[in-house]
C-alpha cells in the first residue's frame, strides 16, 4: 500500500503542480538606469506573484518592454527570442502550453512528464531585460603614458586618463558573457580596480590615437575637440573584443587631466610661436623692437662704465643678430607652409658683385662679397 500511496501523491503533486501552472503571466520593469545591466523578470498577475513554478511561462502570457530596455526569451536554456523594440509582447514560443491559451493536449503531456520525475518541473523558461542605455562616467585614476606622433609638431609625450560611456548593441551576444543578474559594478569594476572590459580599452589607447595622427591628421591642440575621430577610432581598436565578442561598443570617449611633457610642451610653444611670425609680419616687427629696446636699457643701466656701455653695445648687435636670424626663420616657414598664398622672392643675382643666388633660399649676405642684401627681398 505504501508503494500505491506513494504513486497517488505523485500524481496528485504533479496535477496540483500543473493547475498552479497554468495562469497566464505578465512581466514588466522599470527602466534599469545607470547601474543594472542584466535582470532577470519576475511574474506578476492580478493576485500578485504567480503560485507555481518560477521557471515555467506559459504561452499567451503577456511581457511588456519599456524604452531603454532589451527582453530575452530563454527557453530549455537557449535564446529562442530577443525583443529590440519597446512595446507590448505575447509569447507564443513557449514549450509549455496552457489551458487558458488553448494548450490542453501539451498540459496534459506537462503533467505526465512530472508524474515521470516525481512531481519535479523538467522545463526551464525565463525573460530577461537587458539594459539599453548608454551607460555612462566610466572612469579611472590610473594615468595612461603614450607618444602622440603629431602631424605637425613630430613626436610629443602625454599623459592622461580616460572616461567614456558605452551601450549595449547586441544583447543575445551580451548575455552570452553573463547568462544572470549582472550590475555595471560587476562587469566593468571600479574606478580604483577596473575589470577587464575596462582594461580592454585602456590596453587599446595607444594605437586608437596613432590612428587619430596617422589616419585623421589630428594635430595635438585640435585633439580634445575631435571626439568623435577619437571614439570611432578607439571602437576600431576594441571591435573585435567588444562588439564581436561581447555586443557593445565605445558611445563616446574623452581624455582628462591631459599633461605634456616639458620636451613636448617647449616644442609645441616654440613652433607656435615661429608659425606666429611667419603669418604676421607686424609680430616679427614687435618682437624686434622689443628686443632692441630690451638690449639698449640693458648697456644704459650697466654699472660697469664705458666698458659695460661697450658691452651693452655688443648685446645689442647680438640681439639684432638673432632677431635676424628669427625673421629668416620666419620667412622661410612661410615660404614653405602648406596652403600659404605668400612667397618670398628675392634677386636672382648679387646686385653688387653679380654672384648667381638661389632662389629656394633667404640669405642675409652675399657669400662671395658679404654684401648685406636682405633688403632685396620681399
Amino acid at each position: 500500500m505504501g508503494f500505491i500511496s506513494n504513486i497517488a501523491g505523485t500524481i496528485s503533486d504533479s496535477i496540483n503542480s500543473e493547475i498552479n501552472d497554468q495562469y497566464l503571466e505578465a512581466f514588466r520593469t522599470d527602466s534599469l538606469g545607470q547601474n543594472m545591466l542584466v535582470k532577470r523578470a519576475h511574474r506578476l498577475n492580478s493576485n500578485g506573484r504567480n503560485q507555481g513554478s518560477s521557471d515555467i511561462i506559459s504561452a499567451g502570457s503577456k511581457v511588456l518592454v519599456p524604452e531603454g530596455t532589451y527582453a530575452l526569451m530563454i527557453d530549455n536554456g537557449q535564446i529562442v527570442d530577443t525583443v529590440t523594440t519597446p512595446g507590448l509582447y505575447t509569447w507564443e514560443n513557449s514549450s509549455s502550453g496552457s489551458v487558458l491559451s488553448g494548450g490542453l493536449k501539451s498540459v496534459v503531456g506537462d503533467a505526465f512528464d512530472r508524474f515521470r520525475f516525481a512531481g519535479e518541473v523538467t522545463k526551464s523558461q525565463k525573460i530577461y531585460y537587458v539594459n539599453a542605455l548608454e551607460i555612462m562616467n566610466q572612469t579611472s585614476k590610473e594615468f595612461l603614458n603614450v607618444m602622440y606622433p603629431d602631424p605637425i609638431y613630430g613626436n610629443l609625450y602625454f599623459k592622461f586618463r580616460i572616461m567614456f560611456s558605452f551601450r549595449i548593441v547586441d544583447p543575445a551576444k551580451f548575455f552570452k558573457k553573463t547568462g544572470k543578474d549582472t550590475t555595471v559594478y560587476d562587469y566593468m569594476g571600479s574606478e580604483y580596480s577596473p575589470k577587464m572590459p575596462f582594461l580592454e580599452v585602456q590596453d587599446h589607447m595607444e594605437e586608437a590615437l596613432n590612428r587619430c595622427a596617422k589616419d585623421g591628421k589630428v594635430p595635438f591642440p585640435q585633439l580634445l575637440s575631435n571626439k568623435s575621430i577619437l571614439k570611432d577610432a578607439v571602437n576600431e581598436t576594441v571591435s573585435k573584443m567588444w562588439r564581436e565578442q561581447r555586443g557593445m561598443v565605445v558611445e563616446s570617449i574623452a581624455l582628462t587631466d591631459l599633461t605634456l611633457d616639458e620636451a613636448s610642451r617647449n616644442r609645441v610653444e616654440q613652433f607656435d610661436s615661429a608659425k606666429i611670425f611667419a603669418d604676421d609680419p607686424a609680430a616679427l616687427g614687435a618682437m624686434v623692437a622689443l628686443g632692441l629696446t630690451t638690449a639698449s636699457q640693458l648697456a644704459a643701466a650697466n654699472p660697469a662704465g664705458a666698458a659695460g656701455g661697450f658691452a651693452g653695445l655688443g648685446m645689442a648687435e647680438t640681439v639684432s643678430s638673432n632677431v635676424v636670424t628669427a625673421r629668416s626663420l620666419a620667412n622661410a616657414m612661410k615660404g614653405n607652409t602648406a596652403g600659404n598664398a605668400q612667397t618670398i622672392t628675392g634677386p636672382e643675382t648679387c646686385p653688387f658683385c653679380g654672384t648667381p643666388l638661389s632662389s629656394q633660399t633667404v640669405l642675409d649676405r652675399c657669400p662671395a662679397c658679404d654684401a648685406d642684401i636682405r633688403s632685396y627681398y620681399s
